[in-house]
């Protein structure tokens, strides 16, 4: 008797769902989508290419963690309709069209039936360049990855990015962004040295890596090796060594330092704008590290 007066009081107290609100808004969730596609047909839409990379793992943490959020739009909340994916950041080619973007995929999403095709949508001002990457697969939203990496996505601008920002439309932020014009040019064949391609792991506040890190690394038969990092400049990381430098050099038309790195290891240091690079030569296993195999390694790359 008392089970059924208490169940007769909770039906009273809480109040049944309206009609209504039962049924999913399909009409307006489809009318939004319609919306969003003809958006896009109407601002330049990029060359897009997904870059399959295989190679050791670099763990890229963030403090934001694994997802942003998806900022909520005019016309209603943007999570049941909303394709977009966001990156977190970008490497732009010397010839400053060419932009690969890394690219979270949700990992709790159906995985991919076939394969996954982003779409890309770019939008140019005179200060900036707003990149939006939408999930094309055929599953549809959030098409999964099968592994925890970031997706590199390739996209050619349709004009050169110049000095601008590289903005996510995600949830209009700005993105690190890692420039090959910045770097010096390392020759490859048969006596130089060929890229390693890097994979970068979903953000996590994990490993030895902080917010922040990118890496450019090259190998040759016999080594030496040569890594490139590159940071925000306000990255712990990034910080100028204390002390004065062993020397300074020409990098890609900036000055940049040596210091001392490891023992007998050195370390290139130079900012470009907002960004500061990093490199160091690994030598061969077996071989001790040297000021003289340094310089010779970085005259050949033509820093001097």
């Amino acid at each position: 008797m008392i089970e059924d007066r208490m169940a007769r009081l909770l039906d009273q107290a809480v109040p049944g769902i309206p009609e209504d609100l039962r049924r999913p808004p399909l009409t307006e969730l489809r009318a939004r989508v319609r919306r969003r596609r003809i958006r896009r047909t109407a601002v330049a839409v990029a060359g897009v290419t997904l870059v399959l990379m295989t190679g050791p793992a670099l763990w890229y943490a963030s403090d934001s963690g694994s997802r942003r959020t998806v900022p909520d739009v005019a016309d209603g909340p943007s999570a049941l309709a909303d394709d977009r994916l966001t990156w977190w950041m970008a490497r732009v080619g010397r010839d400053d069209r060419t932009v690969t973007l890394y690219v979270s995929r949700l990992s709790d999403a159906p995985p991919c039936q076939g394969t996954w095709q982003p779409e890309a949508t770019v939008v140019s001002s005179a200060d900036a360049v707003t990149v939006e990457v939408a999930d094309g697969s055929a599953t549809g939203i959030g098409c999964a990855d099968d592994d925890t990496r970031l997706a590199p996505v390739r996209v050619t601008l349709p004009e050169p990015l110049d000095r601008r920002d590289l903005v996510d439309a995600y949830d209009d932020g700005s993105r690190p962004v890692y420039r090959e014009a910045d770097l010096p040019e390392v020759p490859g064949g048969v006596d130089g040295w060929s890229e390693v391609r890097t994979s970068f792991s979903a953000p996590a506040p994990v490993n030895a890596e902080p917010p922040g890190a990118w890496l450019l690394s090259y190998t040759r038969p016999g080594g030496p090796d040569i890594r490139i990092r590159g940071y925000p400049a306000g990255h712990a990381l990034a910080a100028v060594p204390a002390g004065d430098p062993v020397d300074t050099v020409e990098v890609a038309g900036t000055r940049g330092r040596i210091d001392p790195y490891g023992g007998d290891r050195f370390l290139l240091r130079w900012q470009v704008s907002d960004t500061v690079y990093l490199l160091d030569v690994l030598p061969s296993e077996g071989v001790q590290g040297s000021m003289t195999m340094f310089r010779d390694v970085l005259e050949r790359i033509g820093v001097s």
